[in-house]
């Protein structure tokens, strides 16, 4: 017999598990420490990136400059301010990421111990019908 809670119910669920869901559930399946080293290892690379094509560009849009003065240019200098410049911004987007990423895996990790919770509410109220059809 069809249940009115339990639909409702199911239909949280399969809304949760369409939704949000999908990545919370995908999230908490690593300790929280594990997702954020995660997070982290992609900020670092992508802000390595990132900083390479900024130089790059950098040097495209100076190339005149860059080629006339080839052998004059304080290269040590340079790349002593650029890898400063570079720990930098990567001690700062990392520092962001642990905290976003932290957040994010509180939150997720609250919503999936909501939905279990859920879940387990449908369970009871499955064999609670199952008790009342067996007697």
């Amino acid at each position: 017999m069809l249940s009115e809670e339990r639909i409702r119910k199911m239909i949280r669920l399969a809304d949760y598990e369409k939704g949000i869901g999908s990545s919370d559930l995908k999230r908490t399946h690593y300790w929280r420490m594990d997702y954020v080293r995660m997070q982290i290892l992609k900020t670092i690379l992508a802000v390595f990136v990132a900083f390479v094509l900024g130089i790059l560009l950098s040097v495209l849009y100076h190339m005149d400059y860059v080629m006339q003065h080839v052998w004059e240019l304080p290269y040590r200098t340079i790349l002593i301010y650029g890898g400063i410049v570079f720990v930098a911004v990567e001690i700062l987007f990392v520092i962001f990421t642990v905290r976003i990423a932290g957040r994010a895996y509180d939150e997720s990790r609250a919503r999936v111990k909501e939905y279990y919770v859920t879940l387990m509410e449908l369970e009871e109220l499955y064999e609670k019908e199952g008790e009342e059809e067996t007697l």
